[in-house]
């Protein structure tokens, strides 16, 4: 029972070696190995695609809340400044869940992740809207 076992122990460090180091000698013979595939969100060609598109708008709808609220929050004195951080905190869980409330029924299903992601960038987008009004 116990050779058994070292052989199948065995085996299984042989397959998970090779299967880590045969993959990294692949891709590092392989220079022009592509990392992602590109994307066109312009026409998505499937659900793959159009959730990766969905997520896409979301990270950059994000990216320019971020940097508005960078550009507006160094315009203010300490108090304001502290008042629009506690402000934005709480936005950001008032927006992550409405959005899980938003979605609940589609929990499990194939289209949560891009139906969650589609919320996110509406009301990330809302909220750049009005942070852009402060710096009028």
């Amino acid at each position: 029972m116990k050779i058994e076992l070292r052989k199948a122990r065995s085996l299984f460090w042989s397959i998970a070696l090779l299967a880590i180091f045969g993959t990294t000698s692949v891709s590092a013979q392989s220079p022009s190995f592509p990392i992602a595939q590109q994307i066109n969100c312009d026409g998505p060609q499937g659900d793959v695609e159009v959730r990766a598109c969905i997520r896409l708008n979301y990270e950059a709808s994000d990216k320019r809340l971020n940097e508005v609220y960078k550009q507006l929050i160094s315009q203010l004195s300490g108090d304001e400044r502290a008042l629009l951080s506690e402000a934005q905190l709480g936005w950001i869980k008032l927006r992550d869940k409405t959005c899980e409330f938003e979605v609940y029924k589609s929990r499990g299903g194939t289209g949560y992740g891009g139906f969650l992601n589609e919320c996110l960038d509406r009301m990330t987008k809302q909220r750049t809207a009005e942070l852009e009004q402060y710096l009028k």
